[in-house]
């Protein structure tokens, strides 16, 4: 779908300028078949170099095709996903500070999470990865475990989205 906007902006912008296929091609070190195909709007994967390439040779600025609603709309839903997230690593903080203080409790806790993951391992309905990193996790004393959830990184965000803790705040 991109392609063939950029296709059409190309065209208009060569026939604009009185340019030929061969002479913008050349002027953009393209293939005049290459160019020809993106003109046309046909379904062929067209590297981003190679439409960079020609809207230099065309004076072209990406800013041409700014969708400002579009935009605002991702933005806006990257804002709710890092709130979301945000949400979730509070969450496993205070979590994280609870079994840290009372090791009686944690213990518990500790029990209750493991058979969650126990029961993702037997079902089938949770990813390997989050299984096997959870369980590794659980396997910690209950002081390590809150160590380690409190300095997860942040590629392990995930983790809290596939939480064997949810009970905690349900």
């Amino acid at each position: 779908m991109l392609a063939e906007q950029y296709g059409q902006l190309i065209k208009a912008q060569r026939a604009r300028k009185g340019l030929k296929q061969e002479e913008l091609a050349a002027a953009a070190g393209v293939s005049r078949a290459v160019l020809s195909r993106l003109e046309q709007g046909k379904p062929h994967p067209v590297q981003t170099d190679t439409i960079e390439r020609l809207l230099r040779a065309l004076d072209i600025h990406a800013e041409v095709l700014d969708h400002p609603a579009r935009d605002d709309a991702r933005r806006l839903a990257r804002a709710e996903q890092a709130r979301k997230l945000e949400h979730q690593r509070n969450r496993h903080l205070r979590l994280a500070i609870a079994l840290a203080d009372d090791q009686q409790a944690a213990a518990a806790m500790v029990e209750k999470a493991r058979a969650r993951v126990a029961l993702w391992r037997s079902k089938r309905s949770c990813s390997p990865y989050y299984i096997e990193r959870w369980a590794e996790l659980l396997a910690m004393p209950p002081r390590k475990l809150a160590q380690a959830m409190a300095a997860l990184g942040e590629w392990e965000d995930a983790l809290f989205q596939n939480s064997p803790w949810s009970w905690a705040w349900n």
